[in-house]
């Protein structure tokens, strides 16, 4: 199977066109078998404890506890909507409904290229840019899911992010950047209020032919990681993060069960104060 579309530029020069669309089916059929796979081995091992909570933090920090600020969750349901509209734009025509759909798609990205730019900014001056990228501490997680731990014992618990999440991250990274950086070349190539329209100012036929490739191959691949993504958000085991994301807040119970303060970053809950006594300064 090509992964790329072949063809010849208006002087016979051989050229990448664009990405071989027939790969979103196995970007969405790979997506479908994965969450096939997981939910059986899930449903094996749904029995595995999350560690107990040790009796001496229990009562050391508040019943709810943050998580994501509200600028963070502003930004996610962002992309989440620039996401789905991008997707929606760009595969329906594919699937045979035709409508105007190039100023959408066009508004979403610059939307989205916009609160990515914003996002990288945040993250570096406000918070704990380090807790979302893997490191050799989270190789515990890994190891207790290839070979579960026995005899009861409890799972590893993780910093602010599991490695699910990290490894997650960092393939939206990859296609998110390689998104936004081919969309922002491509506008050069359609009638848009942000530049005026020149397609041969940036790239010859052969370089936007690799620029449609690597924007086509991103997306198919998006589609999946977004099914894959809703899958985890909807685990009865991971709703409480979920929850996280619309509230900000996670229970403490399941936040001593599943994560480890000390790990939790520069930006986690501080334990609640002891209670002074009475007549104390």
């Amino acid at each position: 199977m090509n992964l790329v579309v072949r063809g010849a530029s208006p002087w016979g020069q051989p050229i990448i066109l664009h990405a071989a669309w027939s790969l979103l089916w196995l970007c969405l059929a790979g997506a479908a078998a994965f969450v096939v796979v997981h939910a059986l081995w899930a449903g094996r091992r749904a029995g595995a404890p999350a560690g107990p909570v040790p009796p001496e933090l229990a009562g050391a920090f508040p019943g709810a506890v943050a998580r994501h600020s509200f600028v963070a969750r502003v930004f996610h349901w962002l992309m989440a909507a620039c996401v789905l509209t991008l997707l929606a734009t760009a595969f329906s025509p594919r699937f045979g409904l035709a409508f105007d759909w190039v100023g959408p798609h066009v508004l979403a990205g610059a939307v989205l290229v916009a609160a990515i730019a914003f996002h990288i900014a945040h993250a570096i001056t406000c918070q704990d840019v380090g807790a979302i990228w893997p490191v050799p501490a989270d190789w515990p997680q890994l190891r207790a899911v290839l070979f579960p731990p026995r005899d009861g014992a409890a799972m590893p618990r993780a910093g602010k992010y599991p490695l699910g999440n990290k490894l997650f991250h960092l393939g939206a990274v990859v296609v998110g950047l390689t998104l936004a950086a081919t969309g922002t070349a491509m506008l050069w190539r359609v009638r848009t209020p942000f530049v005026t329209r020149d397609p041969y100012r940036v790239f010859g036929d052969g370089g936007w032919g690799v620029v449609y490739a690597l924007h086509g191959l991103a997306a198919m691949a998006l589609a999946g990681l977004v099914v894959i993504h809703v899958y985890f958000a909807i685990r009865p085991e991971k709703r409480p993060i979920t929850r996280s994301m619309l509230v900000g807040t996670m229970d403490r119970d399941f936040y001593l069960g599943h994560h480890d303060p000390a790990r939790w970053g520069g930006e986690g809950p501080a334990p609640k104060e002891p209670a002074k006594e009475a007549g104390s300064a």
